[in-house]
């Protein structure tokens, strides 16, 4: 079982020698914890929208975004529907994929695996139009990219709002994310984590 305090040491590792990143959001934002991919997608880039330096292109965009690029960074709210974004994950050609979606892993709500591309069968990620296994393999016909999967255990897959304990989860990764994204300098944008609480 993987604690979130392993899980940025452990991502880093998985990240090493990242070039470019694409960070790929799922789930259903109606669904209880399934919304938990999207809720990390939508908290980095409000993040890095705030902070980033005059883009054009990402100027009009508002958090109801479905693609925002910064630099060697690229942000996607696949949704449902993962399978829509594949020409743009194949045109943006990173070096690495880090999809993060809720999965069934038997694990206390809220805990986090990395799930290497070998184990995605293993794993029930949440609802999607097309299963996850299928599209990387599809992604991999096209680039040379080394996936991985950000799972998170949900309490409750329904209609209504994301648990507190996942929620937190949430919160927490997306924080890790944020220093490890600095930490591989793909943006740019740097910060002072020794000052924060």
């Amino acid at each position: 079982m993987n604690k979130i305090d392993d899980i940025e040491q452990e991502l880093l590792e998985h990240l090493k020698n990242c070039k470019k990143l694409v960070i790929m959001g799922l789930g259903n934002e109606l669904k209880g914890d399934d919304f938990v991919g999207i809720y990390i997608i939508k908290k980095l880039v409000n993040h890095y929208n705030t902070n980033k330096e005059k883009n054009k292109k990402n100027e009009e965009k508002d958090s109801e975004f479905e693609v925002f690029k910064l630099r060697n960074l690229c942000i996607i709210n696949a949704g449902t529907v993962p399978d829509f974004f594949t020409d743009i994950i194949k045109e943006e050609n990173p070096s690495h994929l880090l999809i993060v979606d809720c999965a069934i892993m038997e694990k206390n709500p809220g805990d986090v695996e990395i799930i290497e591309e070998y184990r995605i069968k293993n794993f029930n990620l949440s609802t999607h139009t097309l299963p996850i296994n299928v599209i990387i393999k599809y992604i991999k016909k096209f680039i040379d990219v080394k996936v991985i999967i950000l799972g998170i255990q949900p309490k409750i897959v329904d209609f209504c709002p994301m648990s507190s304990e996942v929620e937190e989860t949430g919160k927490n990764l997306t924080e890790i994310l944020i220093k490890i994204i600095d930490k591989l300098n793909l943006t740019g944008v740097y910060h002072d984590y020794k000052n924060k609480s």
